[in-house]
Order: structure tokens, then C-alpha cells, then sequence
């Protein structure tokens, strides 16, 4: 049975990962911040009908060295999924130090026990940055490090992955990077994510729809991806740009109200009022920059290589609200 090693087994992504290794035949090891979050992920598969036979867990910590090496021995595969998640203008070493000294020990690890092959979770924030009015991008682009308005998590993932691509380069390991847009979808463990609870409880928190858009991707499709990419010979040395649609908010509000849920905005504001407004409320003026602007992105690499074509996220964004309203974050 072959090994898969997976960090971040808590996580988001990585829980569904890991419920498609295991579905499909393969021991996971996987690591965790502590022990509680065992029985997170345990309780998680098993409500979701995956036997926990074959998976170990390790506790591990991004910024220590101790146990990587023990713990990815024997692993043929290994998923790199942990990396902080803290939006906003945070304080740097939060974010980027764990990110770029996690990634690194876990590869190098993987150098040092023979793994076939690395597979890390990036993200669009390490392709989207060149010049402000680009808003074309494809699996060729990285984000401009030089600008001086990129945000601790847009630095953390570019960084993380520049890194990676470094060390692979030098070593006799096959390597690939995932690169999602804004990933929505329920959590498999009730404990949603950061980009679902800011994304979704945002829309019903607007009194109006803004003309902007926003690239999306279903979780589940998210996470075939990286074990689709693991598994194919084609996708070495490869970086993986990974959306469904680019889509309107006011589509987006749409969509969440056929389905039933009342309280979500539906009156588009039209686009010189909102210009004017922002002129006196800050934290409006980002929006007004994105207004009528839409993002065009290709994803050649995941259909060309891995002939992943998602089709799941308007269910997604749908059953995300419904998690949203059955924890209390959202409220009738």
C-alpha cells in the first residue's frame, strides 16, 4: 500500500484529500498543530462514511524541526497543505516565516526519506500581482514581490512557492504547485474556513451588490486536482491555476436566492454612486477600483494535463451558506 504523507490533515483542502487517498487505496500519514485536532479529522472522515484504518497521524509544527523526518519516512507522495490563513495587513512573521520555513522543512524531509514526489498547495495570490490594471493571468504568471501593497498572505504564497520551485530544482525530486482562486465549499468537520465565512456572510451583510467579480472554484474539484496531479507523470514541474468561473456578485446573490435564502442582497448600485460614496468611506475605495473590471484566467495546465474540467461550484456556494446558517454564523 502506498504511503501518502499529507500536512495540514485539519485543513480545509486537506481533509477532502485525504478522503479521495484513502477512498482510493493509499496509507495516509498525516500531520496536525496537536492532538486535539485528531479527532477533528477522525470524526470528520467517518461522518463522511471513510474508515480510519489507514491513516496515522504525527504532531508537528511548521516552525520546528522535530519529527518531519520521522514522519515522512516510507512516504512515496507528499502533499504540502499547511500554511497559515490570516487575511488582512497582519504582522509578517505570522504568516510568512511559518509558511516558507514549513514548506521547506517538510521538502526537504521528503528529499531526505526518497519521496517520488512533492505536491504544494500555492494559490492564486502567488500568480494574480503584475501590473494594477492586468487582469489576465495564466499558470506562467507570479505575483510582483516588488509591490509594496501586496498583503502578508500574497507574500507568504509567493515566497512559499519561489522557495519550493528552488529547492526541487537542485534536487533529484519531481515537484508541482497548486494554485486555486477563492476555494468555497462546506468543511467536512463543521469548522469552516476563513475564505468562506469572510466571502459569504460578506454578500448578506451588503445592503447593495457592487458590479464586481470574483474567480471561484468548488472545494471538492480543489482537492481531486492535487491527487489528479500527484498521480500523473505529466504534471512534473508543473504549476496549476485551478477556477471554475469568474463570476458577478449579483449572479453570485442570484444564485444563493433560488435557492432559498431571503436575506441576500439583490439591488446592483450603480457604479457612479458607489464611485461617489467611496470618495468619503475608505473602505470602499478598493471596491470602487475593481467595479465593471473582470478577471480573465486560464487554466491550460489543469485541462490540458490533468483533464480536470469542475463543474460543482454553484453547488458549493450554495451549501456553504447552509453551513454558514447551521453553525450560527449566519442568522435568520
Amino acid at each position: 500500500m502506498k504511503r501518502v504523507f499529507v500536512s495540514g490533515g485539519s485543513g480545509y483542502i486537506a481533509m477532502y484529500c485525504i478522503k479521495i487517498l484513502i477512498s482510493k487505496g493509499y496509507y495516509v500519514v498525516t500531520s496536525v498543530i496537536d492532538k486535539s485536532k485528531i479527532d477533528v479529522v477522525k470524526n470528520a472522515l467517518i461522518n463522511h462514511g471513510v474508515s480510519c484504518d489507514n491513516i496515522d497521524f504525527k504532531i508537528l509544527n511548521l516552525l520546528n524541526d522535530e519529527g518531519w523526518d520521522d514522519a515522512l519516512k516510507d512516504c512515496e507522495y507528499v502533499l504540502h497543505m499547511a500554511s497559515p490563513v490570516i487575511p488582512g495587513d497582519v504582522d509578517k512573521d505570522l504568516v510568512v516565516k511559518p509558511a516558507v520555513e514549513g514548506m521547506e522543512r517538510c521538502l526537504k524531509s521528503a528529499i531526505k526519506n526518497g519521496a517520488k514526489k512533492f505536491i504544494q498547495t500555492s494559490s492564486y495570490a502567488a500568480i494574480y500581482s503584475k501590473k494594477a490594471d492586468d487582469r489576465e493571468f495564466s499558470d506562467n504568471d507570479w505575483t510582483d514581490l516588488s509591490n509594496k501593497k501586496l498583503l502578508p498572505y500574497e507574500i507568504s504564497k509567493t515566497k512559499s512557492e519561489k522557495k519550493m520551485w528552488d529547492i526541487a530544482d537542485e534536487s533529484s525530486i519531481k515537484a508541482c504547485a497548486i494554485n486555486p482562486v477563492l476555494v468555497l465549499g462546506p468543511s467536512m468537520s463543521g469548522i469552516l474556513s476563513m475564505s468562506n465565512r469572510l466571502t459569504i456572510k460578506k454578500i448578506f451583510s451588503l445592503p447593495v451588490v457592487p458590479d464586481v467579480s470574483i474567480s471561484v472554484v468548488g472545494v471538492q474539484d480543489v482537492a481531486e486536482a492535487h491527487v489528479m496531479a500527484m498521480e500523473n507523470e505529466n504534471a512534473n514541474g508543473k504549476r496549476f491555476l485551478l477556477s471554475e468561473k469568474t463570476i458577478k456578485l449579483k449572479d453570485l446573490s442570484s444564485i444563493l436566492k433560488s435557492a432559498g435564502f431571503k436575506k441576500v442582497p439583490t439591488l446592483v448600485i450603480p457604479n457612479f454612486l458607489l464611485k461617489f460614496v467611496a470618495l468619503f468611506t475608505p473602505s470602499l475605495k478598493m471596491i470602487a477600483k475593481r467595479l465593471g473590471k473582470e478577471e480573465k484566467l486560464h487554466t491550460t495546465n489543469a485541462n490540458n494535463v490533468l483533464g480536470w474540467y469542475p463543474n460543482s461550484v454553484e453547488l458549493e456556494i450554495v451549501n456553504s451558506a447552509k453551513q454558514l446558517y447551521e453553525t450560527g454564523i449566519l442568522k435568520n
